[in-house]
C-alpha cells in the first residue's frame, strides 16, 4: 500500500503513506479519525500492517545505531553522533507506536 485513500461526502484525500506516517499526535487525531470513520476495516488492516512493518523497520534502526554507539567510547565524537541518530529514530518509533494505537482505536480519537 503506497497511498491511503479516504472517501468521505464531500471529497476525499490521499495519503502517501511513506510521507505522511509517523505524524505527530495532535494532528493524527484528526486524521485518524477520518481513517476510522471513513476507510474499510479491510483498508485499515492494510494500513496497520504496513504501519507496523514501518515501525518494525524504527526499531531495527534504533538497534543498530545503539549497537554502532556502544562500540566507542562515551562522550566521543562518534559516540554523540550515533547516540543522535538512535534517538531521532527512537522519537520516530515512539510516533508511529502512538500512530498504530490510535487507528487501532486503542486512544483517544
Amino acid at each position: 500500500m503506497e497511498r491511503l485513500r479516504i472517501e468521505y461526502n464531500t471529497g476525499y484525500m490521499e495519503l502517501n503513506i511513506e510521507a505522511f506516517f509517523p505524524y505527530k499526535v495532535p494532528a493524527m487525531r484528526k486524521a485518524a479519525k477520518l481513517i476510522n470513520r471513513y476507510c474499510t476495516d479491510e483498508t485499515r488492516a492494510g494500513l496497520l500492517s504496513e504501519l507496523r512493518r514501518m515501525a518494525d523497520g524504527y526499531k531495527a534502526l534504533c538497534d543498530m545505531y545503539r549497537e554502532m554507539a556502544e562500540g566507542f567510547p562515551a562522550d566521543s565524537p562518534e559516540w554523540r553522533h550515533w547516540r543522535a541518530q538512535f534517538n531521532k529514530t527512537e522519537i520516530l518509533r515512539r510516533r508511529m507506536e502512538n500512530n498504530i494505537r490510535l487507528i487501532s482505536g486503542g486512544g483517544k480519537g
